[in-house]
């Protein structure tokens, strides 16, 4: 007979094999889950006009005849390449047109050699749509996109061919599809001067666009957030005109996420926009109507400090992008006899750079506080 001991083991042995049994029929029947896909982020900064005016193309010609860019750079480098992408308008022609000298105003043409200090800096785009593209005329447009290229850029806005114009530009970062829109308001006339293709398909002209049209041959592309870089507005102004905060409203409403501006050379105020667009559907983006010269010798106020913006694309839950936390690096350039570079205004404003003056000095933590007043509370500044 077995006792009461024995008679109760036997029974959890046998409730254990069924409950073992139900469990497996549970876990056979359960469906399959899919691993859960982090939701992607990627942080972008932007800067503006990347000029080389004849004193930049003195002080970088070396006693070899080569020249060298880097020093313009090289205090500015590190909050270039703080991010995972990095973009620039490129406000001159680049490789020599045939038996002229480089030049800087008003036709601008530049050595190979600034590509290189630009790519080692930490720029992966540039914007070729500009005033300047055509001051070697469309040869010349040619030879820059080549070398634009050779040295390993994305870029968008001047074309070789028809082909190159009708191509959607997107590239992907941290995983995120980005598609550029790159514009310009003029090419100083110069358009008059070169051959039809220039017209046709050489530069991508603001008063030709499609904003419904060209944003939708993004998406159709795989692009996931569109980033418009229109070369516009009037020179040397600190506030957008009436034509182009109504330009900057049919972008977002036709489904453009940011838009840097450049040609004013004077930062403009950096906001958000919202905008409806024909489908009935309002829309958000981010706007930087001017981030003004990042280096350059002009000497007119205002022109000797840029921005470069800070934000970060972050990917929603049913896929779509919010762009957020808008923030801004002052930079002043320094001009001396035997240098001109790009530095952090707020970085230097406690303590001057070595071989800084103190009329310099001062004059970089005014052009700060005229940043900071222009930019308003809404957007931080940072050293770096």
């Amino acid at each position: 007979m077995l006792t009461k001991a024995k008679r109760t083991a036997a029974l959890l042995l046998a409730l254990a094999a069924l409950l073992t049994v139900a469990l497996a029929e549970a876990f056979d029947a359960a469906p399959t889950l899919e691993p859960v896909r982090p939701l992607r982020t990627a942080r972008l900064r932007a800067v503006g006009d990347l000029m080389a005016h004849k004193r930049q193309l003195d002080i970088a010609l070396q006693p070899d005849g080569s020249y060298d860019f880097h020093p313009q750079y090289a205090l500015i480098a590190e909050a270039l390449t703080d991010a995972d992408y990095t973009i620039a308008n490129l406000e001159t022609t680049v490789g020599r047109y045939r038996d002229t000298e480089y030049s800087g105003f008003p036709l601008f043409n530049t050595p190979e050699a600034l590509l290189e200090a630009v790519k080692d800096a930490g720029v992966d785009f540039l914007t070729l749509a500009n005033n300047h593209m055509l001051d070697r005329y469309f040869e010349g447009l040619v030879t820059t996109v080549d070398n634009v290229e050779r040295y390993g850029f994305d870029h968008g806005g001047a074309n070789r061919t028809a082909a190159e114009k009708d191509a959607p530009t997107v590239v992907e970062v941290n995983g995120i599809r980005i598609g550029f829109l790159c514009y310009t308001q003029m090419t100083n006339g110069m358009e008059r001067y070169c051959n039809a293709a220039v017209k046709e398909y050489g530069v991508n002209y603001l008063r030709y666009a499609n904003f419904t049209r060209d944003v939708q041959k993004l998406r159709d592309a795989g692009a996931e957030v569109v980033i418009a870089l229109p070369h516009w507005g009037e020179e040397y102004r600190r506030k957008p005109e009436a034509n182009t905060v109504a330009l900057a409203k049919k972008m977002i409403a036709a489904g453009v996420d940011v838009i840097l501006g450049s040609h004013p050379h004077m930062v403009q105020p950096v906001q958000f926009l919202e905008a409806e667009g024909e489908d009935g559907v309002t829309r958000r983006g981010l706007v930087a109507y001017s981030l003004g010269n990042f280096i350059s010798n002009m000497t007119v106020r205002y022109t000797d400090s840029g921005i470069i913006l800070d934000f970060t694309l972050r990917e929603r839950q049913d896929g779509s992008f919010a762009v957020e936390n808008a923030r801004c690096v002052p930079v002043y350039c320094w001009k001396s006899d035997s240098a001109i570079r790009a530095v952090s205004s707020l970085k230097y404003y406690d303590e001057a750079p070595e071989g800084m003056g103190a009329a310099v000095w001062s004059r970089l933590k005014e052009s700060f506080r005229e940043l900071r007043d222009l930019l308003g509370p809404e957007i931080e500044l940072i050293a770096e």
